[in-house]
């Protein structure tokens, strides 16, 4: 349960005691339906300005050009985690219409599973690179393996949560399917010879590319359909694509690794879900593979 919301900025403030209540009976009605997230949260700071308030907890300056989170970020500190929001859009979303409140309730929801994940990886040390940092192949690989396992874990635990209007990423996923080839293409031909940048901007797109993916087949996990029973059209365009091999691939896998009860199970399911990703490059053209020194190899060639 959420013991304290601060508020940053003027215009927050003007309306702070009507949202620290309606947060703190948020989250404790989600907590009494998914007793897994109870006490998982102590403090929320909810901030005019987002970033300057992710700064003031810790954080470093996002880089120029970084892809952030805009709306809700977590930071961990030694006194417990804190979950901070961007003002305009909490005000906006308890000041409108039912459907708005909906869609802050699955957010809200989503975060505390994110922490308690967090919280559960730390408590099983797992949160770290661990064996895979002595390769800097792994290292670059695993933070994405990572993301996806929670993206779907997150997503899964949180059905019950999505709004009557939610499109669980689908059309966002075709797109980027879309998309990917011939950007992949661009990036291959304005490199030259510098395959490091290369392998960061295509590490990058298939970075987004599959933790939507893995968004999306959690919700359709937790919801217990397929693709195609939702949109035909879209799963027979996922299928068409270059993804299609993969997006059949990750429905068993990561459904594996949700399941997974022991290290030994999850280290294999990791490890498959490292090989999908790998697999995907190779149908962008990518020929990625660990070089003998353990680092990252990277040649452009004809498409899987």
């Amino acid at each position: 349960m959420i013991k304290r919301v601060v508020c940053r900025g003027e215009k927050i403030e003007a309306v702070g005691p009507t949202i620290e209540i309606v947060l703190k009976e948020l989250a404790r009605r989600i907590s009494a339906r998914d007793t897994a997230l109870e006490g998982v949260l102590d403090q929320v700071v909810v901030a005019d300005d987002f970033p300057a308030a992710l700064v003031a907890l810790g954080e470093a300056p996002a880089p120029a050009g970084a892809i952030v989170p805009t709306v809700a970020r977590t930071v961990y500190l030694e006194t417990g985690p804190v979950l901070v929001l961007e003002g305009a859009q909490v005000a906006a979303a308890l000041g409108s219409e039912v459907d708005a409140m909906a869609r802050f309730v699955h957010l809200l929801h989503g975060e505390m599973w994110r922490v308690r994940l967090h919280l559960d990886a730390l408590a099983a040390g797992e949160a770290g690179l661990g064996a895979w940092q002595d390769s800097v192949f792994d290292s670059q690989l695993r933070p994405v393996v990572e993301a996806m396992r929670s993206e779907y874990a997150v997503s899964r635990r949180t059905v019950w949560s999505l709004p009557n209007d939610a499109d669980l990423m689908l059309k966002h996923l075709l797109d980027v399917v879309d998309a990917l080839p011939a950007a992949t293409a661009e990036d291959v031909a304005t490199a030259g010879s510098d395959l490091d940048g290369l392998f960061v901007r295509s590490l990058g797109r298939i970075a987004h590319l599959v933790q939507t993916a893995a968004h999306t087949q959690g919700y359709l996990a937790g919801l217990d359909r397929s693709m195609a029973a939702i949109s035909p059209e879209m799963a027979a365009a996922v299928e068409a694509s270059f993804f299609g091999p993969h997006w059949s691939a990750l429905v068993t896998q990561l459904d594996t690794l949700f399941q997974a009860a022991d290290a030994a199970a999850i280290e294999a399911a990791r490890g498959e879900l490292q090989h999908t990703l790998v697999a995907v490059f190779a149908s962008l053209g990518l020929q990625l593979r660990r070089a003998e020194d353990g680092g990252v190899w990277l040649a452009p060639g004809a498409a899987a």
